[in-house]
């Protein structure tokens, strides 16, 4: 009989606790932060070489998934600190001045291109370098240049595509605890970033936080 109890009580804290983590990521409008003390602040950069380039789509609605995805993400920390840099009217590039976990990094171009409360159709492509300790990189697919993309035939909405620079093709789904080796040729074959980071600076941005 303990046993049983013990059971249903487990199960109830499972439930619960799944409802509040849904609950913590289904409002993209709550903008409570922590401390700003516990801010990263200038001087503290981390050197990495994450980056987005996003094309067809206005810098106000951008701004506006931006926003809402750091919503989702910096309310117990602040995960993601991205940096807008305008190319042009409809072309963009994000960097992460502090860095970003490669599961944020992963998630945030996915929300960019599927935001929660708009509409629009953009092409998004990001270039990471990855670690032995990156959540989904297998010993195949660490240390590597990789691509990350969503392909305009995708309907399942929650993945990313990733291809690596000698040009083996991953699905990176996040219901899984690894990526998916594609057994064909990639979605898209490995093409060298259009921007480099030092590149873009001096170029018109703006911090989100």
């Amino acid at each position: 009989m303990e046993n049983i109890i013990l059971i249903i009580a487990c199960v109830i804290g499972l439930i619960l606790m799944i409802k509040g983590f849904i609950k913590s990521k289904s409002n993209p409008k709550d903008n409570s932060r922590p401390p700003i003390e516990r801010k990263p602040k200038p001087g503290q950069e981390i050197s990495n070489d994450k980056l987005v380039v996003v094309k067809g789509v206005s810098y106000e609605d951008l701004k506006i998934a931006i926003t809402d995805f750091c919503n989702l993400y910096n309310q117990e920390e602040y995960a993601v600190l991205p940096r807008l840099v305008t190319i042009s009217n409809l072309e963009f590039v994000t960097t992460f001045p502090f860095d970003i976990k490669f599961e944020h990094y992963c998630f945030f171009i996915n929300y960019i291109k599927y935001p929660m409360e708009l509409k629009y159709n953009c092409d998004i492509t990001g270039w990471a370098t990855t670690k032995s300790n990156d959540k989904w990189i297998t010993e195949k697919s660490a240390n590597k240049k990789v691509m990350l993309f969503i392909p305009e035939d995708d309907d399942k909405y929650d993945n990313v595509f990733m291809t690596t620079d000698d040009n083996i093709g991953y699905m990176l789904g996040f219901g899984m605890k690894e990526g998916k080796q594609l057994p064909d040729d990639p979605n898209k074959k490995f093409v060298p970033q259009a921007f480099d980071i030092k590149d873009i600076l001096g170029k018109p941005s703006e911090d989100f936080q």
